[in-house]
């Protein structure tokens, strides 16, 4: 596999990405965007096989948050981010070339809406969307944390108090402690100020995830220990997207990727050899 790290810059806002080109023939595009406690390095796990099926990968960062956290450039719903995420693939088509390509658009944890906005969006360059961890705002409309006054600045403030308070933290979302170098990459684009009011306004400003236009594969994978998911995880999924294909990965935490990536890499071939 290569790899080539991009940055792209809309109206003084940085996004950052990575291409990763497979070593077989390519067979798909598959955008993998970052959740704010994910980096492009939390991918690692599923970029091999990956790069065997044909997929030409764009790690993303979330805009507005990673290296591109900034508090005057934070874009503040879905739709906003999912056109920033669009012009990125926009570029990255441009440089592979192949016109009218599908992608297959996959997140994490609070990307996910972004994704949805982006199927929403231009529905005709969407060939499935993969869904990690999914957390939505409540009822596909509102606030991450509906009806708790104070709980955003709560959580934020007490994981994000010292590095070893947010490895607690990671080590509980995920059921199991990580690795250390993976918990200082995450600990890395929360830890400086403009992280944690990114993260923290991400959280605290209403948003909505636009029903999806006419029938888009959709794959939807979750830890059944993950803390993080609500308990009407699936029926809230379902409101949005009725025919989702729901898996649960009974003793994963939030991060399957880190602590199951094997079940995870399962999923994703099959799923690929299903929607191609």
């Amino acid at each position: 596999m290569s790899r080539e790290s991009l940055s792209l810059s809309f109206r003084g806002l940085p996004v950052h990405f990575s291409i990763v080109r497979p070593e077989a023939h390519l067979r798909h595009r598959v955008l993998l965007l970052c959740s704010p406690l994910l980096t492009g390095f939390h991918w690692r796990k599923l970029l091999p096989e990956l790069s065997e099926l044909g997929c030409l990968c764009v790690l993303a960062e979330l805009p507005g948050f990673g290296q591109g956290a900034d508090r005057s450039a934070f874009p503040h719903d879905s739709a906003t981010r999912a056109r920033l995420v669009w012009g990125v693939l926009d570029e990255v088509d441009a440089r592979i070339g192949g016109q009218n390509a599908l992608w297959h658009l996959a997140a994490h944890g609070c990307a996910c809406p972004t994704v949805m906005a982006m199927c929403a969006m231009q529905p005709d360059s969407v060939q499935s969307l993969v869904e990690i961890s999914p957390l939505l705002p409540a009822g596909g409309r509102g606030l991450y944390l509906s009806g708790r006054k104070g709980a955003a600045e709560h959580i934020v403030t007490r994981a994000l108090a010292s590095p070893s308070a947010f490895a607690e933290f990671v080590a509980r979302a995920a059921r199991r402690p990580l690795p250390d170098y993976a918990v200082e990459r995450m600990w890395a684009g929360l830890s400086h100020p403009n992280g944690r009011n990114a993260l923290l306004r991400l959280l605290e400003t209403a948003d909505e995830v636009p029903s999806q236009r006419g029938f888009c594969p959709a794959m939807a994978i979750w830890g059944g220990s993950d803390p993080l998911m609500p308990a009407d995880a699936r029926e809230q999924l379902a409101a949005l997207q009725p025919e989702v294909e729901a898996h649960i990965i009974r003793p994963a935490g939030h991060f399957p990727m880190e602590t199951h990536s094997r079940a995870l890499r399962d999923y994703l071939r099959g799923w690929l050899k299903y929607v191609s």
